[in-house]
């Protein structure tokens, strides 16, 4: 993933973050290895905005973002071909330095105690064992409460029957950085609208995945302010990156990626056009690439696809390439490039 340098966190971001808070549309994300919350609006929703407060309620769930302390928050303004869910992911990342961003970091099922919304419900801390998440669930079952008290003070991610019977009570999840939250409310394995992803295999393995953030920061909460490409429920649009409001941010705050990604897109424009030979050259140069050259390719190569200003048979040498490296989520470049007004599905590698 290629590197994106942090900026302060300025009015403008604020404006687009207070202006996504309202967006139907919108998915707010905590996001760790392992551990995942997100949070949409949908059509149902109670929003209050200040100059440094954002919060925002449904029945499936509520977030909330503390802006205040602007020399203590960060942002992060990048774009990737590094996940499998979409063709490309675009996402402000908000972060702190890490040491100022550390919560709990339990790492043992802890009991915290009555949960404040809901006096009769207990608190529990899952002890994922992040130094700058808390993962917490709130329980009213009886019976659950029961088995939670027996197995305090120990790693429950270990014990399958243990998350067999959280799954099946369904309790509300919380999940809360040094400056913002999000609960959840949807039973475990709703995925329409705000809902919750625990991924024990990954945090007990360590397995890390790439992020623009750099290790001695910590992303408080993420959200793709525009949903230019995907909505909330994985609908696709119409999309070019003409029209797209992220691009003109990649083009303010993280100026040296856009400009190397334009160079980048009108070279492999021009290859594209002049036929198959030079697009091999393009599958070539991608096979040759570093990472992160690779990671910006791979962006281009999805997102002149998924346009639809560009002619359709640019578009579809574009998904040859892509199919024949295997670089990014095909399914989803063809939902796109079906929105978008062509069918690909006649290409043979």
């Amino acid at each position: 993933m290629m590197n994106a340098l942090p900026v302060r966190l300025d009015e403008q971001i604020k404006d687009v973050l207070r202006s996504a808070a309202v967006r139907s549309d919108v998915t707010w994300a905590i996001v760790r290895d392992g551990a995942v919350a997100e949070f949409s609006l949908g059509s149902l929703n109670d929003v209050s905005i200040s100059m440094d407060r954002i919060s925002a309620e449904n029945e499936h769930g509520a977030m909330s973002l503390d802006m205040g302390s602007n020399g203590n928050m960060y942002a992060i303004v990048a774009e990737s071909a590094e996940y499998r869910c979409t063709p490309w992911t675009q996402c402000i990342y908000l972060c702190m330095y890490r040491d100022e961003a550390r919560m709990n970091s339990r790492g043992v099922l802890t009991y915290v105690g009555k949960y404040d919304d809901y006096c009769c419900s207990s608190m529990w801390d899952m002890g994922i064992g992040d130094d700058t998440l808390d993962v917490y669930i709130i329980v009213k079952d009886d019976n659950l409460n029961s088995i939670l008290r027996e197995m305090e003070g120990k790693n429950i991610l270990k014990e399958q029957s243990i998350l067999d019977n959280i799954v099946k009570a369904s309790p509300y999840r919380l999940f809360m950085t040094k400056k913002a939250s999000i609960l959840v409310k949807q039973r475990i394995g709703s995925v329409d609208g705000a809902h919750t992803h625990l991924m024990p295999d990954v945090i007990l393995n360590g397995i890390r995945y790439p992020t623009p953030v750099p290790e001695q920061m910590s992303c408080i909460v993420q959200v793709d302010p525009f949903a230019s490409l995907i909505d909330c429920n994985g609908n696709y649009r119409a999309w070019s990156v003409e029209d797209d409001p992220f691009q003109m941010l990649l083009q303010k705050y993280n100026k040296g990626y856009a400009e190397e990604k334009q160079r980048l897109r009108d070279n492999v424009l021009d290859m594209l056009m002049r036929g198959s030979y030079y697009a091999d050259h393009v599958e070539l140069m991608y096979k040759r690439a570093d990472a992160n050259s690779k990671d910006m390719l791979r962006v281009v190569l999805a997102q002149i696809a998924c346009d639809s200003r560009v002619e359709q048979t640019i578009r579809m040498s574009s998904v040859k390439i892509l199919t024949r490296v295997g670089a990014v989520n095909l399914p989803a470049v063809i939902s796109c490039i079906r929105t978008n007004g062509s069918s690909p599905l006649s290409i043979k590698k």
